[in-house]
């Protein structure tokens, strides 16, 4: 069971490095984000719970799991977010093709009115990349979520260990 979390581990670890050879210029830099959640005000209908990041060993990027709820009539569209502790946050969806896991950088990822959405392994997740400082373990980490609205979520993300599966 260990060989095949390690195993598990190494593909994503491997995968997230490949991915991060593909420039990243198209989205915006975390900078940017962190400009846009500094002007943004908190939503009264969106809400980011059950925050986590898998901690992965460096270089490796780590990855960020949470829940986004929309109480509001409307559907939102979450666009991006930021962190201070981390340089880069980019928004990932993993997906299997002809057998093969692949992740890929997606934007606009809607939220249904009155709906939830949850990113969790295997799905949509944060990747957060470039920390100053890598979180330890059992830390907490703030993030901003930037809807298409203008407004924001915000969260505490607790980080865990590695063979996290899930929150």
């Amino acid at each position: 069971m260990k060989s095949l979390v390690l195993a598990g581990l190494i593909a994503f670890s491997g995968a997230a490095l490949a991915h991060g050879g593909h420039g990243h210029g198209h989205g915006a830099s975390s900078t940017d984000w962190q400009a846009r959640a500094a002007q943004a005000k908190t939503s009264q209908t969106v809400d980011v719970s059950a925050c986590w990041i898998r901690a992965l060993p460096a270089p490796a990027p780590s990855a960020g799991y949470f829940l986004v709820k929309n109480a509001g009539q409307h559907d939102v569209k979450l666009q991006g977010a930021a962190s201070a502790t981390y340089g880069m946050v980019m928004l990932h969806q993993t997906t299997q093709q002809d057998g093969m896991s692949k992740m890929s950088e997606t934007h606009d990822i809607v939220i249904p009115a009155g709906g939830e959405l949850e990113f969790k392994p295997g799905g949509y997740h944060a990747m957060l990349e470039k920390a100053d400082t890598p979180p330890a373990v059992g830390s907490q980490v703030a993030m901003d979520f930037l809807f298409d609205s203008g407004e924001k979520a915000s969260a505490q993300c607790e980080v865990k260990p590695a063979n996290t599966k899930a929150h």
